[in-house]
């Protein structure tokens, strides 16, 4: 049995390595070819591995160790500004979601209990893939990557409830059964409390001296709340998730990050290789008209809703769209909830294959839409909004700290996070005339109560440029990374102002050849410039020099 299962994972990964390649070559989703893979060598492909539950164990782990990631990378500091935005918008998107979705069962002649499956599946968004490209995309930390992490933690506690409450569906109006739920998960979080103020403290200061001490004791205390999650029943995901929270206010959390990357990364390719494995092609056309309207609801209309509440509180059309664009699929948890159902009878074996081919092509649709999310971003930017939104508490008008007077001859700023920061900081000691653009709000209030000059919106937005009057500016300072974004600032700079000097930023030479081919006099690439610091500074110690800052 075990050389059985050692085979069938090796054929697994040796067939994902070769589609990877055919993946990149061909400019796709790498998580496309592992799906793939696993459609070939299941049971509706090649028939090689006839039974993926043996290793399904195993591709769970995937998702434990990724949820692990992202609770080591969140600082809830961050969530203070965003946190009520999260839940409310979490919230009325769940109930919006849960009803369309249980109306659809009503609408096939399905019974009420099948309704919350469908409401469920319309409402849960997938914590793993939306994690896993805001890590890819190194947009954890940004306004719509803070916002998204909220609406998926109030998700998250969605699924947690609903697990236990569908088992046990003749408790459901039991005081004692809901007590019993708040009562363990408080239980939960207060064993991660006290481990964070009492235990890791000492123990993390002691394992960071040994590389391999560090390592083991992440991955312990991982496997810890696992088991603190199952005996507690609740889903092993969240043991995973609330590890990582765990140990995320220690300045070891990013060197933990790195060591277990590989070890995650390994298991999310047995994962989404199970994924393709439960395809069931048969299922999918003996119910299709079912399952083009769940899959339509799932991956265009609950962007939509999320998309155009985010625009109306004020978020701006980008951010909004990201948020929309990186939410439209079915959750992980789905998994977990329909497999549970299955085997209690609760549904029949054609619905489960159903629920499941959903969670599937839904979440295989998720990376190419975040590759047109600025496409469908211009759609929005061409909506005009009023000043005064309707959900958002005070208008993001109300936090700008726009110029009072005509400007000339000043300095425009795209984008005030990290490196702009910085030269809006120097800037000010200089004491310069300059106006930053940014689409961070909470950037925006912290800069306007410093007294900078501070412009909410889209670098893309042309009424933006004009506010900022770049027709009349000396100098343009882009510090965003999107290359597509600053080709069009650098275009539009030119073509009003020919005489305009932009200064910008790329992420590789290829960035910035097309910022050059756009106008730009100067493109800079942080990473070549920290290199020739750090080669001067070798030279410099090479011929005898002592080290210093």
């Amino acid at each position: 049995m075990a050389l059985a299962l050692l085979f069938d994972i090796g054929i697994l990964i040796i067939v994902s390595a070769a589609l990877a390649y055919i993946a990149r070559a061909l400019k796709q989703p790498i998580i496309i070819a592992y799906v793939v893979a696993g459609l070939i060598i299941g049971p509706m492909g090649l028939g090689i591995i006839t039974n993926p539950e043996e290793i399904s164990l195993m591709s769970e782990l995937g998702i434990i160790f990724l949820l692990f990631s992202v609770g080591l990378e969140i600082d809830f500091r961050k969530f203070k500004s965003v946190g009520f935005i999260s839940f409310v918008g979490g919230a009325l998107q769940v109930t919006l979601m849960f009803i369309l979705g249980f109306l659809t069962a009503l609408f096939f002649g399905l019974g009420m209990l099948m309704g919350i499956y469908l409401g469920l599946l319309l409402a849960l968004s997938s914590t793993m893939i939306a994690t896993k490209l805001l890590v890819d995309k190194d947009e954890i930390n940004t306004l719509h990557g803070r916002i998204m992490l909220g609406i998926l933690l109030f998700q998250d506690i969605i699924a947690v409830v609903a697990i236990p409450v569908l088992k046990n569906m003749y408790s459901v109006f039991s005081f004692e059964f809901f007590g019993s739920i708040i009562f363990r998960g408080l239980g939960l979080f207060a064993i991660a409390i006290l481990l964070n103020k009492f235990f890791f403290p000492k123990i993390l200061d002691y394992a960071a001296e040994r590389h391999e001490m560090l390592f083991i004791t992440a991955i312990a205390n991982c496997f810890f709340f696992i088991g603190a999650s199952y005996v507690l029943g609740f889903s092993v995901t969240i043991g995973g998730f609330i590890a990582g929270l765990s140990m995320a206010n220690f300045p070891y959390n990013v060197e933990i990050a790195g060591e277990i990357h590989s070890l995650r990364d390994f298991f999310l390719i047995i994962f989404f290789s199970t994924l393709g494995m439960q395809l069931n092609f048969f299922v999918i056309e003996a119910m299709f008209p079912m399952f083009v309207t769940l899959l339509l609801l799932t991956v265009f209309l609950k962007p939509i809703i999320l998309g155009v509440m985010y625009l109306l509180s004020g978020y701006g059309g980008r951010t909004s769209t990201y948020i929309g664009l990186g939410l439209g699929q079915a959750s992980e948890f789905m998994f977990i909830i329909a497999a549970e159902e299955f085997m209690l009878g609760h549904i029949s074996h054609d619905f489960y294959s159903l629920l499941i081919s959903i969670v599937v092509v839904s979440m295989i649709t998720t990376p190419y839409l975040a590759t047109i999310r600025n496409s469908v971003y211009n759609l929005f930017a061409k909506i005009k909004l009023p000043k005064r939104h309707i959900f958002h508490p005070r208008s993001i008008h109300e936090i700008e700290n726009p110029p009072v007077e005509e400007v000339s001859e000043h300095i425009v700023i795209f984008g005030a996070h990290r490196m702009g920061e910085k030269i809006v900081q120097h800037l000010k000691d200089m004491d310069e005339s300059f106006i930053v653009v940014e689409r961070d709000p909470e950037i925006v209030k912290e800069l306007g109560k410093r007294g900078i000059y501070c412009v909410y919106g889209d670098a893309e937005n042309e009424d933006i440029l004009k506010k900022v009057s770049v027709s009349k500016a000396k100098l343009i300072i882009i510090t965003i990374p999107y290359a597509d974004i600053s080709s069009f600032v650098i275009r539009k700079a030119k073509r009003t102002n020919p005489k305009i000097k932009i200064l910008a930023r790329a992420h590789s030479e290829i960035d910035a050849e097309r910022l050059y081919r756009a106008g730009a006099d100067i493109v800079i690439i942080p990473e070549f410039v920290s290199a020739e610091r750090m080669i001067k500074k070798l030279n410099y110690f090479l011929k005898g020099n002592k080290l210093c800052a």
